[in-house]
């Protein structure tokens, strides 16, 4: 409740600089379409996007060791969980969703009032925000887990499948900012234009 109470003051104080500024550009919010595209095409094919399978260099005799201990048969795979920043707009400038939060807001006045009005929208960005971060710290987090101690494959994974559910709610997040601004979602899709 109070943490409710300070986002909505947050909103509040943030309402008259918004109303000031200058309303997103159809360009924009084409990058806010094409970013939400490309946060769907990374959930429909998370195990092929934030795993590496079979990409060392090593001999046969090292490949038969290597298969026994690590109890598989098939090959062994690695987790690339920072693959899930390239998706959200934090490892590039050139990512659709680079600072989303600065268009999003940038588009108050374009907001659908049959939908929702300007402060739930602006509290709707703020919650948006706060989710890609924790998402993006997340899977940097996992990144970390088979080097810390206690560490290993498995906490890796744990962190992953957390990330994994961050970012099924910033896309449910995106698609609500997106159905707030009257805006067409896309098809799944890696590209970034």
């Amino acid at each position: 409740l109070v943490c409710q109470g300070a986002l909505a003051a947050t909103s509040l104080a943030v309402m008259p600089q918004i109303s000031s500024a200058a309303v997103a550009t159809p360009a924009e919010l084409k990058k806010l379409q094409i970013g939400h595209s490309r946060v769907q095409y990374l959930l429909e094919n998370w195990d092929q996007l934030t795993s590496t399978c079979n990409n060392k260099a090593i001999s046969s005799t090292e490949s038969k060791q290597v298969i026994r201990t690590e109890g598989g048969g098939g090959g062994f795979c690695d987790k690339s969980p920072l693959v899930v920043q390239e998706y959200i707009g934090y490892k590039s400038i050139d990512d659709p969703l680079f600072k989303a939060d600065k268009i999003m807001l940038k588009g108050v006045s374009l907001v659908d009032e049959s939908v929702m009005d300007q402060e739930d929208y602006v509290d709707l960005v703020e919650r948006f925000r706060e989710k890609a971060d924790q998402t993006s710290l997340l899977a940097y987090t996992s990144s970390w887990g088979e080097a810390n101690p206690n560490g290993g494959k498995e906490v890796v994974d744990e962190y992953l499948e957390r990330t994994r559910e961050l970012v099924m709610e910033t896309e449910g997040l995106l698609r609500k900012v997106l159905g707030a601004l009257d805006l067409e979602i896309l098809e799944p899709s890696p590209k970034k234009v």
